[in-house]
């Protein structure tokens, strides 16, 4: 399963307003061999149906993603697919990610319910977050010899070795893995969820995680980053790929398309 990442299926959720992102990782899953499933996401004219057919109280946004996911749950379900990664098209991977999956999935205690592999913010309990925000802000100066400690530290943490942990509450979620029994019970809960909670998707798979309905673990340092400003807190620049880190990346996908040029000369 090297070429869906250690997992039966590889789903890559794509808004058909953000054609360039899915030009993007087209190109990523070219370079890297990997073979996903694409899936649109629901639009919100239809997600403004569903919200009065069925008295949903999250926002169309909201309804839109979770509507989404809960067809991807529904096709696990219907062809007993044993485990899925779901991943965001607008996200970035590193290019050693198959390692650090095999690294990860080796070390992931079984069974498991739901591994998050990319997300946008750093978590309280993983390992060393709270020592490099700690030294983060003590480095907070204009001094040139702190900027430069900042910048060496940046790139130290984003290379570190690949761990898993416990998941405490993931927040801003760009791509995880699920498996069958955690998705079937998706697929009969989730829109039932829908008409008694107007959270989103994202509070929806960290609160099953914390709350402790799901065994759910978190990679460190994450593989998929998802592309957020440069400018953004200390908590969301360490959740950043190396590839970022080292300035081989931008903040908008668009302007940078190095795996394309990767690609055309190596794929």
């Amino acid at each position: 399963m090297n070429s869906t990442l250690g997992f039966q299926r590889v789903y890559v959720v794509y808004s058909a307003s953000d054609p360039s992102s899915l030009e993007n990782f087209k190109s990523i899953a070219v370079l890297l061999d990997i073979d996903a499933r694409y899936i649109e996401q629901t639009s919100i004219e239809r997600a403004n149906t569903l919200q009065r057919q069925h008295a949903y109280l999250a926002n169309p946004v909201e309804i839109a993603e979770l509507d989404t996911h809960a067809r991807i749950y529904a096709h696990m379900a219907r062809h007993d697919i044993q485990s899925a990664l779901i991943i965001r098209s607008s996200v970035d991977m590193e290019l050693d990610i198959k390692l650090r999956m095999a690294s990860a999935l080796g070390d992931i205690p079984d069974p498991y319910d739901m591994l998050f592999v990319g997300r946008h913010y750093a978590e309280p309990t993983e390992p060393h977050v709270q020592e490099m925000m700690t030294f983060l802000r003590q480095t907070n100066s204009s001094d040139p010899s702190a900027q430069m400690q900042r910048v060496w530290a940046k790139r130290e943490f984003a290379s570190r070795k690949t761990r898993v942990y416990l998941s405490s509450f993931p927040s801003g979620i760009s791509a995880y893995a699920i498996g069958r029994q955690m998705a079937r019970r998706l697929h009969h809960r989730l829109r039932v969820r829908m008409t008694v909670d107007k959270h989103d998707l994202d509070f929806i798979l960290a609160d099953v995680a914390m709350v402790g309905l799901s065994i759910a673990y978190s990679m460190s340092p994450s593989p998929i980053a998802a592309y957020t400003t440069r400018h953004g807190s200390d908590n969301q620049l360490l959740t950043h790929s190396a590839l970022h880190v080292m300035s081989l990346r931008q903040d908008d996908p668009a302007m940078l398309s190095p795996y394309k040029d990767w690609a055309s000369m190596w794929a």
